[in-house]
């Protein structure tokens, strides 16, 4: 068996980082984790000493008596690959439980990836996570669609199907946005939420920061009434294999059309083109972050599927 070091780093730079050991989410990729919270992080590597790589990682951030992991991101957690020994993922956690320790925080908090992101790895922290003296603060459940050879309209119920032809026979066209302006999407989504009672869960200059800093992970998806924008989604590539559905909106004057339904329906066969295996439609709760049942069925109509998203506490 490869023997480890656990390697500790505090605000560390590229060169000093080493390689994961398989593709990683990019919210835990160095580039996304220096503009959380000032780049103000701690890493913890378990270091393969015969490959040089990262077998396991998980950055934390400290703010007053708490430290979390992510800064400023949908999630960050213990990403480690499959192969991981559990002697070393045990090895891991206690030493990644007093390094936060020795920060003086009192509590950590650990967002996790949706389960079916790594479903394997997922339950097996989650068990970890447990017997190292963590409990689930919240639960939420993350809708998917699992991405196959199957055309879009026969995943999809009748009602959504109509919405679908409905939006082909006014001659509305799904596209990537490759040049997009980035003050047009900011200012579409800020709209459109207004109109609906909901504010952005991103300031307009933190969207924008992402926007401009990250073009090949942030992606522009649009529906279009000839010059008009009837809908419009901010999509992640999570990772080669990963898209996250991150910020969609439609327009009110287009409600009857539903034009959300043919942006599925584009980002599907998006996901298709690119060997994408898993768009992710995100979790379903209202402004005051309760679970909203419209937007719950809304998803399952699509075809979507539920997977657990959980935020683990440990208090210290």
């Amino acid at each position: 068996m490869a023997t480890y070091t656990m390697l500790l780093q505090e605000k560390p730079q590229s060169a000093d980082i080493p390689e994961f050991c398989e593709s990683g989410f990019f919210f835990n990729e160095l580039s996304h984790l220096q503009q959380q919270q000032d780049g103000q992080f701690h890493l913890l590597t378990a270091l393969n000493q015969t490959t040089r790589q990262a077998d396991a990682r998980c950055a934390f951030f400290v703010r007053s008596n708490e430290a979390v992991s992510p800064g400023a991101a949908p999630f960050g957690s213990i990403e480690f690959t499959e192969k991981l020994p559990d002697s070393i993922l045990d090895e891991f956690l206690d030493t990644l439980t007093e390094s936060v320790r020795a920060t003086a925080t009192t509590t950590f908090r650990v967002v996790n990836y949706p389960h079916c992101y790594a479903p394997g790895q997922a339950r097996r922290l989650t068990r970890k996570l447990f017997r190292h003296g963590f409990r689930v603060v919240e639960t939420n459940q993350n809708f998917f669609l699992p991405v196959s050879n199957q055309n879009f309209v026969n995943l999809i119920e009748p009602e959504q199907r109509r919405r679908l032809n409905k939006c082909q026979n006014a001659d509305f066209q799904f596209s990537q946005w490759k040049r997009p302006s980035i003050t047009e999407v900011v200012d579409f989504l800020r709209e459109t939420r207004q109109q609906q009672g909901y504010r952005l869960t991103l300031s307009p200059e933190r969207l924008t920061e992402l926007l401009q800093n990250f073009p090949d992970q942030f992606l522009i998806f649009v529906v279009t009434d000839g010059a008009n924008l009837a809908a419009l989604t901010v999509a992640v590539r999570v990772r080669h294999d990963i898209l996250y559905n991150f910020m969609p909106a439609s327009h009110p004057n287009y409600r009857t059309f539903s034009p959300m339904v043919m942006l599925t329906d584009g980002l599907y066969t998006y996901c298709q083109q690119q060997g994408i295996r898993l768009l992710d439609l995100g979790v379903s709760l209202d402004s005051n972050h309760c679970p909203k049942p419209s937007l719950m069925r809304f998803k399952l109509n699509l075809g979507a599927v539920t997977s657990p998203k959980l935020i683990f506490e440990k208090a210290l």
